[in-house]
């Protein structure tokens, strides 16, 4: 196997090189591998020949010179979300957990790549800038390495992950300033090539455990965009080397916090390069990078594959750690269940079928973010509600007058146009009920003696719908 590393922007290439992160036009590189010729079944039957994890996908990742830098990392479990799904009305929604990798973050798989290459080139030093999982999981993998790990902490650093990484025996420097080039070590980055080998190996995971037959969306966090950028790379050359067949590329969705969402910016506005955030809120570090270096090819990965970005808010996110926990026994980091609260949305706008396949990255544990739990059981209900597509429509028309269901259903199609299965009206208003934006009372037997509800819009409905309403273009 042959592999070069290129330029996203310009398209240089450069022989391999660990040091080497950035092309001379400042643009990121990707590893490029040209793999001898096997059929996509053989490729299949070496692969599954090898024990789980990261390094199961040789013949996808750098050579190395010798043993892999390995703590056990990969091999996750993708989860069927049958009782999550059913709150979100949907029948085949699946979550890669990646809380079990060993730091708790889906990090291990790029550290396990560049610390092994690091290691292998006679890396005298590791080093990076965080404030969180970078530096725990870096820090995991050089001590196993035996190389020392420089971390240099940011401000607004989660002080649990940076506790983890001193545990790692790794040190610590902390300064209220933004850090260009640290130090002498070698600079590990969540875009560095190599890392970003190591990163796309969930998604191979993934299309393995689906029997090779791609999801049709996959939600991943974005911070720098590393791991959208990871996967997207690892989907095209799953094609390319007969891996998948690819007539329905999966529609790929990438989600950021409120208080720093550039990216999801960028996309809104149609722009093919993401403008630096100017007031960026650190409120969940790892989805907050105001100038994501990844942010055009993220842009070019979402549009060619017809998906989107998706903007979530603080206490959505807070409120979606908690059904996670609740209904699949998955406690997940602020910065893992946004992706859960991008999808509510999705469903709502009406992006996402209730039949399709879809799967949702888990990227972090909870453990790692005590604070965020801690907050989590002062909410009693979500402080933000957004509410749109067919939800706002049904608000509407209680807003008017009580009506049941089928009545609701009937003034949908004469009203607005649309046209659905009446279960799905129950769907909609289950889980409206649930939001606290309506009530049923107790059943009452209608024309045809059968029992049936009417549904009425409570205070909160009123509330939801006027700000929803003021806030439509």
């Amino acid at each position: 196997m042959k592999s070069q590393l290129k330029c996203i922007q310009c398209g240089k290439t450069y022989p391999l090189d660990i040091k080497l992160r950035l092309c001379e036009c400042g643009s990121p590189l990707l590893l490029i591998h040209q793999i001898e010729s096997l059929g996509g079944s053989e490729l299949k039957s070496i692969i599954e020949s090898r024990p789980l994890g990261v390094w199961r996908y040789l013949e996808l990742l750098p050579k190395t010179l010798g043993e892999p830098v390995s703590l056990g990392e990969g091999g996750t479990y993708l989860q069927r979300a049958e009782r999550l799904g059913r709150e979100l009305g949907l029948r085949n929604l699946y979550l890669k957990n990646e809380t079990m990798n060993p730091t708790g973050s889906f990090l291990d798989r790029g550290s396990t790549v560049e610390v092994t290459m690091a290691l292998h080139s006679n890396i005298g030093c590791l080093e990076c800038i965080s404030r969180g999982n970078l530096a725990a999981s870096l820090a995991a993998y050089a001590v196993k390495a035996g190389i020392p790990c420089k971390v240099y902490v940011l401000p607004g650093a989660e002080q649990a992950k940076i506790l983890q990484a001193l545990a790692y025996d790794a040190e610590l420097i902390y300064s209220s300033k933004k850090f260009n080039q640290p130090g002498d070590g070698h600079l590990v980055e969540p875009y560095n090539p190599f890392f970003l080998d190591g990163l796309k190996t969930s998604t191979l995971e993934i299309l393995e455990q689906l029997d090779w037959n791609p999801p049709d969306a996959i939600f991943v966090t974005m911070g720098t965009g590393s791991n959208l950028t990871a996967t997207w790379k690892a989907l095209n050359e799953a094609e390319s080397l007969g891996l998948i067949n690819m007539e329905n590329f999966p529609r790929l969705y990438g989600v950021q916090a409120s208080g720093c969402a550039p990216i999801v910016e960028a996309f809104k506005k149609g722009l093919d390069k993401v403008e630096p955030e100017k007031n960026c809120k650190m409120i969940f570090p790892d989805i907050s990078e105001p100038n994501p270096i990844l942010g055009s090819i993220v842009l070019k990965a979402i549009k060619s594959s017809g998906g989107s970005a998706i903007m979530v808010e603080e206490d959505e996110i807070l409120e979606f750690i908690k059904l996670l926990a609740k209904t699949e026994g998955i406690l997940a980091e602020p910065a893992a269940a946004a992706s859960i609260a991008a999808l509510k949305i999705a469903v709502d706008d009406g992006l996402i079928d209730r039949s399709e396949k879809v799967v949702c990255m888990i990227t972090g544990s909870g453990l790692k973010d005590p604070a965020s739990i801690r907050e989590l059981f002062k909410l009693s209900y979500p402080k933000h509600v957004r509410v749109s597509g067919t939800k706002l429509k049904i608000l509407k028309l209680l807003s008017e007058r009580s009506m049941y269901g089928y009545e609701l259903w009937k003034a949908l199609k004469i009203t607005y146009g649309l046209e659905f299965k009446l279960p799905t009206i129950y769907q909609h208003l289950s889980e409206l009920i649930r939001m606290g934006l309506i009530v049923s009372k107790p059943p009452e037997r209608g024309l045809g003696r059968r029992m049936v509800r009417k549904y009425h819009l409570t205070e909160s409905g009123r509330r939801v719908l006027a700000d929803s309403l003021n806030k439509e273009p």
